[in-house]
């Protein structure tokens, strides 16, 4: 994603083209006009070997159902993220007998994804059919880029995800990793980076940047390259800038549009993105409103996919990214309780009302960890929680335990 002194863009590759009708080679095959497909009959009685023939096509069918809900549920436990806590009731009232037995907060939940880049990534392989590149194990993202496979790389080990190009060029050279699966413009996308690294490369314009972006899901089909972007530019000088902004074109010709530019400082950074892809469009830093309009004319069509990207001009360079999340909603729910209840998570608290606690957390905020006690109206009862990691959009549901 280039600045607003570049004239174009890096963004997904448009696609390839594609024959009209299935995908399938079976669907392509022609049969000359009277000729007949083998018909296979069996005479007598089957012996064990035609049996087993005759009953391959239902062991595959099942196994390939078999194969659908392992790959369903892998999937589902990579992008939801599911919520069990337990914890035992006591007594805050020394009059109060302290009554015993489990209670567990079993959650529904508002996030669509979570990935915090906590096992070490395998080489990266080719997507058959396609020029970008998967990165196991981690499924559903896709490496790809303006500069070759050759002099680029993703990995992740020890927590981050590390993305980068390998050699100085003398144009605006790019690598990226981007989402494939879609995430409704309800959501908002969060990324946390490490600080950019300062640029190693003492030539004039050498320049080093971080991205991170939001673009409609349909590029892959259509070629279309629309996204909101905040990057991190860092100069051979040393020199840094936050900028936030949005960009559309089709294939490589984006025009990128730089809605606000500040001066910036080393160190981490988390980064906050809601947009409705029409007018509305919202960034936070680090906890802290950066930009906010309702009055743009983006273009980007939901629903809408992440990318993390990396660009460098006459350096060789590599950005850390060490966790994203998509939130779809606010505040931490817990329902089944009387009203009346207190709930405190650190700093948050709240009285249940029409059965259910809401702790307020705002969408463009992380993940708070702690220990949630519950207070019970009436007998002064509490019961407290194992330490979790509460994201916004959480909703549990308070419930007595085996």
């Amino acid at each position: 994603m280039p600045p607003s002194d570049r004239p174009s863009a890096d963004g997904r590759p448009g696609p390839p083209s594609r024959p009209a009708g299935s995908w399938d080679p079976v669907d392509d095959e022609v049969v000359p006009p009277g000729a007949r497909r083998p018909h296979w009959s069996w005479h007598g009685r089957a012996s064990w070997g035609r049996r087993s023939v005759q009953a391959y096509p239902l062991v595959a069918l099942a196994l390939a159902v078999c194969l659908v809900v392992v790959a369903t549920t892998a999937t589902r436990s990579a992008l939801d993220h599911e919520v069990t806590v337990h914890g035992t009731a006591t007594a805050t009232s020394r009059a109060a007998r302290a009554p015993s037995g489990a209670y567990t907060l079993v959650g529904g939940v508002q996030t669509a994804q979570i990935l915090s880049f906590d096992r070490s990534s395998a080489p990266l392989r080719r997507i058959e059919g396609s020029t970008s590149l998967a990165l196991p194990p981690y499924g559903g993202w896709e490496a790809n880029g303006s500069d070759a496979a050759s002099q680029a790389f993703v990995s992740v080990r020890s927590g981050r995800l590390r993305v980068g190009v390998r050699r100085p060029t003398s144009q605006f050279r790019g690598w990226f990793l981007t989402a494939t699966h879609p995430t409704a413009s309800s959501c908002t996308f969060q990324f946390w980076a490490a600080s950019p690294p300062p640029v190693a490369a003492s030539s004039p314009g050498a320049t080093g940047e971080l991205v991170m972006a939001v673009q409609t899901s349909d590029t892959i089909r259509t070629g279309d390259i629309d996204y909101v972007f905040v990057s991190e530019v860092v100069a051979h000088d040393g020199r840094r800038s936050l900028l936030a902004g949005y960009a559309s074109g089709h294939v490589r010709g984006a025009v990128t549009h730089v809605l606000k530019r500040a001066p910036w400082g080393p160190g981490p950074l988390h980064v906050s993105i809601r947009t409705d892809g029409g007018r509305r469009l919202r960034v936070w830093v680090n906890g802290t409103s950066f930009f906010s309009s309702s009055a743009l004319h983006l273009g980007i069509v939901p629903p809408l996919e992440p990318y993390l990207e990396v660009q460098a001009l006459r350096t060789s360079y590599t950005v850390s990214y060490t966790r994203y999340a998509a939130t779809c909603g606010s505040d931490i729910t817990v329902r089944g309780v009387p009203d009346g209840t207190v709930g405190v998570l650190g700093s948050l608290r709240a009285v249940a009302r029409h059965g259910a606690l809401a702790l307020p957390l705002a969408e463009h905020r992380g993940p708070v960890r702690g220990l949630l006690r519950v207070t019970l109206p009436g007998g002064g009862r509490t019961v407290r929680f194992a330490p979790h990691a509460y994201w916004p959009g959480d909703v549990l549901t308070y419930q007595a335990g085996p």
